[in-house]
């Protein structure tokens, strides 16, 4: 089973230099190059320069989460928390975001999904909303009229369309829904519809139904090492108002994607 390890574990916030992303402030709608392979935070990858304090403790969580963190990380009174108390403290936050967020019909299919029933357990494969938050390394791949985002384990490849065409008529749902995308201010932009009802994410155990789309911005930092990842999901079944979940990466060069089959990772979900 794959365990996404913090070495930052044990560690204290004193004498912590507290740090800000470096977002890019580009206002044009060109092409940005996202070319190469995208890791979150593991522990495999703290040490790249590309990470500041913020992105070390990144997590799948609630974009409110993270005014939440800088407010732990600028209090000098929350010097004494370690590693391991800050990141329950930003799951426990985001679980009473998501919470505050759902309707009658979301809370309970929310109360009432057990892991046990996970899809990815029969090597069923991620639906596009799981694929986008999904933790492991994504690369991707730019064609003339389409950019191929490809993921590790059971994530489906997305084919965004960015040849200016739009959401077809009648689509039948589909694991992958169908995606367009299109550059804005400085952001890849991509919404995705059609997507089956499905298990959104095994970590926030948020589900997903057949009205759902989603809008993803992805946005470089001014140096290039990082690249922020925001994924808004729309759901009038299951969500009162739209729920953002924000994430950054790092440029790992040196990372491939591990394309295990399903025999070698079902049941690590």
């Amino acid at each position: 089973m794959k365990f996404r390890v913090y070495a930052v574990v044990g560690a204290t916030l004193s004498g912590i230099g507290f740090l800000h992303a470096n977002l890019s402030t580009a206002q044009d709608n060109a092409p940005i190059d996202l070319s190469g392979v995208w890791s979150a935070n593991s522990f495999d990858t703290l040490e790249n320069p590309g990470w500041d304090i913020v992105g070390l403790f990144s997590c799948r969580c609630a974009l409110e989460t993270y005014d939440y963190l800088n407010s732990l990380l600028n209090d000098r009174a929350n010097d004494n928390m370690n590693a391991v108390e800050i990141i329950e403290a930003l799951e426990e936050h985001t679980r009473e975001i998501i919470a505050n967020r759902l309707t009658d019909r979301g809370r309970a299919d929310w109360d009432a999904f057990d892991l046990a029933d996970d899809p990815a357990i029969q090597c069923e494969p991620f639906p596009s909303f799981r694929t986008s938050l999904h933790s492991d390394p994504i690369v991707f791949e730019t064609y003339a009229d389409h950019i191929l985002i490809k993921g590790e384990d059971l994530t489906v490849d997305r084919t965004v369309y960015i040849d200016g065409r739009g959401h077809p008529e009648n689509l039948e749902p589909s694991p992958a829904g169908h995606s367009i995308g299109w550059y804005e201010d400085g952001a890849f932009v991509v919404e995705t519809v059609g997507v089956i009802p499905s298990l959104v994410d095994d970590q926030l155990t948020l589900l997903s139904s057949d009205q759902a789309h989603s809008v993803e911005r992805y946005w470089l930092s001014n140096d290039g090492r990082q690249l922020q990842t925001q994924f808004t999901i729309h759901d009038p079944v299951m969500l009162k108002a739209p729920l953002t979940i924000h994430r950054p990466r790092v440029l790992t060069p040196d990372v491939e994607l591990d394309r295990a089959p399903c025999e070698a990772i079902a049941g690590q979900f």
